[in-house]
């Protein structure tokens, strides 16, 4: 079957369809890299599929669907990519950029790819070091009263 016969009759109707009020529709599918509801970027109407998530590890994983797949061997059909945790932004973004673009895959993907990977990369980094707050110290003469505050509190003895 086509790639626009599938499109046509998955467009208006599939599960993964998420629609707003007035907005745009947006798509929650595995493999649509924009979350946008459109043939372009439809996970379940194009032969050639990408998709680039988050690991539970804390890496990105690269995964597409082979060229010369056969329907009925579904798992042996993709090609993953692990990247581990420690990778670096320039290194994942040219990763994504070489598995869409580089290798004729799907070239119109590549800025799409690029920029998921990119913020997967920058929401890894932020969560692994968060940044550190210290209470502030009090100095000189406020220190001294809070203090001596604490210590007359001790010396009080309570009689019942």
């Amino acid at each position: 079957m086509s790639a626009d016969l599938q499109w046509l009759l998955v467009r208006k109707w599939n599960s993964f369809q998420v629609k707003g009020g007035n907005g745009p529709s947006f798509s929650k599918e595995k493999g649509n890299l924009l979350n946008r509801h459109s043939h372009k970027y439809s996970g379940l109407a194009n032969s050639k599929v990408i998709n680039i998530y988050a690991s539970p590890e804390g890496g990105i994983t690269v995964t597409k669907v082979k060229a010369d797949a056969k329907p009925n061997q579904v798992a042996s059909a993709r090609s993953h990519v692990n990247l581990r945790k420690s990778t670096g932004p320039r290194r994942a973004n040219k990763i994504a950029a070489a598995e869409t673009a580089g290798k004729g895959y799907r070239a119109d993907l590549r800025q799409v790819a690029v920029a998921r990977a990119s913020a997967l990369s920058r929401a890894a980094t932020r969560s692994v070091n968060p940044p550190k707050s210290f209470p502030s110290k009090q100095r000189g003469k406020k220190a001294q009263q809070s203090t001596s505050a604490s210590k007359k509190e001790e010396d009080v003895i309570e009689l019942d």
